[in-house]
């Protein structure tokens, strides 16, 4: 490795334990310190830190190339700068999360996250540097700060990673984008909680799956999640510009809309987009669940507001399939399609005509002959009149009636003042998820993060408040299949 002008005053080395190779330091054991009127420029190089390495920097490392971390433990300390200064993109690699203080993209280009990082107290996005999320959550703790971010420097939400603050009563920024800069804000007066917040450039007619709108909507969607679900009541503001319309978009008669899980809840009034030195913004307050935002217009509907796609098996030789529609434009029709476990493709046993164009609430039915033992896996195809289809989420049906030995117990059904979620039976290894009861409109009434684990039982009071009808308690996250069973409310 090159090292050209290091400045070394205050730097302790261990020497025997460092590796000196091209293009950087490999660090077996060291334990370096920077003091914090020192500098340690890494000219042409990087660092790889093995977790036997301590690195204390209290002053200035700049690096030219990446930074590797190894092993269960990251051992690096301080309060001072890491630096990343080179002439193209460079890495930041760490088998755990690492803690860095100060962390300064001074490169021109972008550092791009290989892992998922915290940062303690700032991040400087200097002479057009940008941090490049990938799938990898960048975490800024409660004192953290961002600077010098712009529309050229920002931090790229390009994959399933997220830029996570905690928000509460102050209004915070998340000077986040993909492929163009569409920031947020956030502020929050219910209880204080870790926001997570990313970009998407396109909107899905199911939020995050289905075919992607085509107009009357800005394409990008704003997808915003809290750590822990429940007690908060935010006001969410998002920014775009006008190559980020689609076709048709009236920014005068326009709002954010909300994907609550089973269809697209459209703003309660339609106004003009607020100008802000040549982009726009649209704002939506009194938020209480999180999932995908958008922005659209007044003239936008989806192909259909899916209310619930439902299976289940009526005994043993026949499987119900029901499923329910808000609203629909151009649609079609539907068909059912099903795989055995024993079986590779889905092939489609049935269907119903849709109803073209309809703002009313409509209901469908499909009763399936299926004497099958084993698992059958269910999806709902929904078609266009011009041939663009989408797929709802798959459901898995058992090949017998009885629930005497599922894993999760739900009861008293009928109900009439609340209901219990029962983990006796539960086998599998602790599991955090989600737990929701929906209404048959689609409408999330309980909304709880559970962890699985067995003996666990689970009171739910807020049934009480519920009037007579049918819903659903769904329980289930991505690591995990998702459990399905409608209740009786008397």
């Amino acid at each position: 490795m090159n090292l050209k002008n290091t400045i070394l005053q205050g730097i302790f080395l261990l020497f025997p334990a460092l590796l000196w190779a091209q293009g950087g330091i490999v660090n077996n054991g060291a334990s370096i310190r920077i003091t914090n009127t020192a500098n340690l420029k890494i000219n042409d190089g990087g660092v790889i830190n093995n977790d036997n390495g301590n690195i204390n920097n209290e002053g200035n490392l700049g690096l030219d190339l990446n930074w590797v971390q190894l092993g269960a433990t990251t051992n690096y300390s301080g309060s001072g700068w890491m630096t990343f200064e080179g002439n193209t993109h460079q890495n930041l690699s760490s088998t755990i999360p690492m803690t860095i203080p100060m962390l300064r993209v001074n490169n021109g280009n972008h550092l791009i996250l290989n892992d998922g990082i915290i940062v303690s107290a700032q991040i400087d996005l200097l002479n057009n540097g940008s941090i490049e999320l990938g799938n990898n959550n960048l975490v800024l703790t409660p004192s953290a700060t961002i600077l010098n971010f712009d529309a050229s420097h920002f931090i790229i939400t390009n994959g399933a990673g997220s830029l996570q603050q905690e928000v509460g009563a102050a209004t915070v920024f998340f000077p986040i984008g993909n492929s163009t800069y569409n920031p947020a804000t956030l502020n929050n007066i219910g209880t204080v909680d870790n926001f997570s917040a990313r970009v998407e450039d396109r909107v899905w007619d199911f939020g995050t799956t289905g075919t992607p709108e085509t107009q009357d909507i800005v394409n990008r969607s704003w997808h915003i999640t809290e750590s822990i679900i429940g007690g908060s009541s935010a006001t969410l503001t998002v920014q775009w510009d006008a190559p980020q319309e689609l076709p048709g978009f009236d920014r005068n008669q326009s709002g954010v809309a909300h994907f609550n899980g089973f269809l697209w809840d459209h703003p309660l009034a339609y106004t003009g987009a607020n100008s802000l030195g040549g982009s726009f913004t649209q704002t939506k307050t009194g938020i209480r669940d999180f999932s995908p935002f958008a922005v659209e217009d007044i003239n936008e509907t989806l192909p259909i507001e899916l209310l619930f796609f439902e299976a289940y098996r009526l005994d043993k030789n026949n499987v119900q399939l029901s499923w329910a529609t808000a609203s629909e434009l151009n649609n079609q029709g539907f068909t059912i399609e099903r795989m055995l476990d024993t079986e590779t493709e889905f092939s489609t046993i049935g269907g119903a005509d849709g109803a073209g164009n309809s703002k009313s609430r409509l209901n469908y039915r499909l009763n399936d002959i299926n004497p099958h033992q084993r698992i059958s896996y269910y999806r709902l195809k929904q078609i266009d009149f011009d041939g663009s289809y989408s797929y709802s989420k798959i459901h898995a049906i058992d090949g017998s009636k009885s629930t005497e030995n599922s894993t999760i117990q739900v009861y008293p059904v009928p109900a009439r003042d609340h209901l219990m979620i029962d983990f006796s039976n539960w086998e599998n290894d602790n599991s955090d998820a989600v737990l929701k009861i929906v209404d048959i409109h689609g409408r999330v009434l309980v909304m709880k993060e559970i962890t699985m684990q067995q003996n666990h039982l689970i009171r739910i009071d807020e049934v009480v408040d519920f009037p007579s009808g049918t819903y659903f308690v769904t329980i289930g996250n991505d690591k995990t299949s998702e459990f399905v069973q409608k209740i009786i409310k008397y």
